[in-house]
């Protein structure tokens, strides 16, 4: 290690510093890495907007304008199921989709082959992936009338997004992806 070069890239973040236990999962994962490696290797975390808008951190991998990122795929549905489906699902979701627990999903992607099926996934976007985090369902609501029945649901607004947003959508809710991305991630 000691003859080796020092290494420096940046990683790009959809989120803000204001999400302190999301956004410093990378904090995090990276000192981790320099620790391993007596600070030979380091990067640099930047907050959502500082070097990209939130949602273009993939874009930002793949054409080389920095060299790691930290995101959540399913900001993602909207440039293709395709993307999406390879980085969450079905083992995760934001939604109303079938969903594996936290844990299980851990267990999953370190002994069960989960995670040689995304690398394998994503090498076809030229991404190596590496977990970072399990926030776990965040499904549910809070409405100002009973929901009774599927009819209960036509007309409410819901911030649902990828499949389990389509899917709703057809039964008559109005499904926004991200209502208040400008809020959260200053995008």
């Amino acid at each position: 290690m000691q003859a080796q070069a020092t290494v420096r890239w940046r990683l790009a973040s959809s989120f803000p510093k204001s999400l302190d236990t999301i956004y410093g999962a990378a904090e995090v994962f990276l000192q981790a890495g320099v620790a391993a490696t007596g600070g030979k290797f380091t990067i640099s975390v930047h907050a959502a907007g500082e070097l990209m808008p939130a949602f273009g951190v993939v874009d930002g991998i793949q054409n080389g304008t920095v060299e790691a990122a930290h995101t959540a795929p399913y900001y993602f549905f909207r440039q293709g199921p395709d993307l999406r489906n390879g980085l969450r699902d079905p083992v995760r979701s934001h939604s109303a989709d079938l969903q594996l627990a936290p844990q299980i999903l851990t267990a999953w992607m370190y002994e069960g082959n989960g995670l040689k099926l995304f690398r394998e996934f994503y090498r076809n976007f030229n991404i190596v992936n590496f977990p970072m985090g399990n926030t776990g369902a965040q499904m549910g609501g809070w409405y100002r009338k009973e929901i009774k029945s599927v009819a209960d649901m036509k007309g409410l607004k819901m911030r649902i997004g990828g499949f389990g947003g389509k899917v709703l959508e057809r039964i008559g809710l109005s499904a926004a992806e991200h209502p208040r991305r400008r809020d959260l991630h200053g995008a």
